[in-house]
């Protein structure tokens, strides 16, 4: 069962039929990025964001799997992710999952359009119970997953942008720490770039001493 958003369209979309929707600015577009499993080697690519229309949240990643990790004889190559169950690299552009080839079996194929209830269901039990089989619900059928259901980690967007978040916070406040003891011009937030005016002449070896004492509060 598909179910709907308040306007009566379906509730989960992929971005690309969005007209009205686009990722926010705090956060990386990641369509087209590297998936990497668990075991270090690549799954696939993002090839689209499944989105809340009703809360405007990205609820999965779309991974469009290599072709040699599928069997010849199938013809669907997509997953869906929860976003919480994936991680950004902290610096190049690439997604990790926790989950290598052999896992791939165990989720549901995507085929494009809109996500319906039973689908959740089967990948939440995809990463939640692995080893044992799926029993379809007679509830997974007819109903939408609750407000619980989208309360467990692996829908929380955070942990997916966290690695980014934490080396972000981490330069803004060595910029800002830098900003507030330099003497020097407003654009000189860093050591680096103190290291740059040395190597240019532009202030002695003491200067640069001294301007780096300063820049680190010494």
């Amino acid at each position: 069962m598909t179910y709907k958003s308040n306007d009566g369209l379906p509730r989960l979309a992929p971005l690309h039929d969005l007209k009205d929707f686009k990722v926010a600015d705090r956060n990386l577009d990641v369509r087209g990025w590297e998936v990497i499993g668990s075991d270090g080697k690549r799954l696939g690519k993002v090839d689209d964001l499944i989105v809340d229309r009703e809360l405007m949240k990205v609820r999965y990643l779309d991974v469009d799997v290599d072709k040699n990790h599928i069997l010849p004889d199938t013809d669907a190559r997509h997953i869906l992710v929860p976003i919480g169950a994936a991680q950004l690299d902290d610096d190049g552009d690439q997604v990790f999952v926790t989950m290598d080839q052999a896992s791939l079996s165990r989720f549901p194929f995507y085929r494009g359009g809109a996500v319906d209830a039973d689908y959740e269901y089967r990948v939440m039990h995809a990463v939640t119970s692995p080893g044992q089989a799926y029993t379809q619900q007679s509830v997974a059928a007819t109903t939408s997953p609750s407000a619980d259901f989208y309360s467990r980690e692996q829908f929380d967007e955070n942990r997916f942008y966290s690695n980014r978040q934490q080396r972000q916070q981490t330069q803004d406040n060595y910029a800002s720490q830098s900003m507030g003891n330099s003497p020097i011009q407003e654009d000189i937030a860093t050591i680096e770039r103190l290291r740059q005016m040395l190597e240019q002449g532009t202030i002695t070896h003491e200067e640069f001493t001294a301007l780096k004492r300063k820049a680190i509060g010494l």
